[in-house]
């Protein structure tokens, strides 16, 4: 298979001194300048296509003042809305922050019995990994047998691990956050 020439030949016939006297002015080679101007060209394009994707950042104290945003609803769709946040146990306002969150995060955003739901997973998780501790402090007190106690270790950093990432899920979707 043939290499690909990462090479680009352009004829600029008389926007040659033109485009080098710019260049020149900003500072930079007419190599490195078109290459930026084509790498801007491309995210342009592509911010058209794929809707940028937002992360969470840092917590928002609640201190923090809200921007107002208000939309009309047709009247089936406020009866929906009103609907679903009563079946996922939340305000009407709480709904729509995290379907709008959750659009722009493409994260998940838990309704209060997932939340609930994923607290009960990590307090049951938490009171196994304490049982795998006892079980692994009997083992050190005798002549411990080293691949269970690796084992039991092992599984009780795969607990913390996995109770780490749920709780940070649950407080992610119930505290407001920094987009960037």
């Amino acid at each position: 298979m043939e290499k690909e020439n990462p090479y680009l030949n352009v004829y600029l016939g008389s926007l040659k001194k033109p485009w080098a006297d710019y260049c020149a002015s900003i500072g930079k080679k007419p190599g490195a300048a078109l290459k930026e101007a084509i790498e801007r060209q491309l995210e342009s394009a592509n911010a058209l296509t794929e809707p940028k994707t937002y992360q969470q950042t840092k917590p928002i104290p609640d201190k923090e003042p809200k921007v107002r945003f208000e939309i009309l609803l047709t009247p089936s769709e406020k009866a929906a809305l009103t609907k679903r946040a009563e079946v996922e146990r939340c305000s009407q306002r709480r709904w729509v922050i995290d379907a709008i969150r959750a659009g722009l995060t493409n994260e998940a955003q838990f309704g209060m019995s997932e939340i609930e739901a994923l607290g009960e997973s990590n307090y049951q998780l938490l009171a196994i990994g304490r049982n795998l501790n006892q079980i692994a402090r009997k083992l050190n007190e005798g002549d411990p047998d080293p691949i269970q106690t690796e084992l039991i270790k092992g599984l009780r950093a795969i607990i913390d691990r996995h109770t780490h990432v749920v709780s940070t899920a649950i407080r992610a979707s119930l505290e407001r956050w920094d987009l960037e």
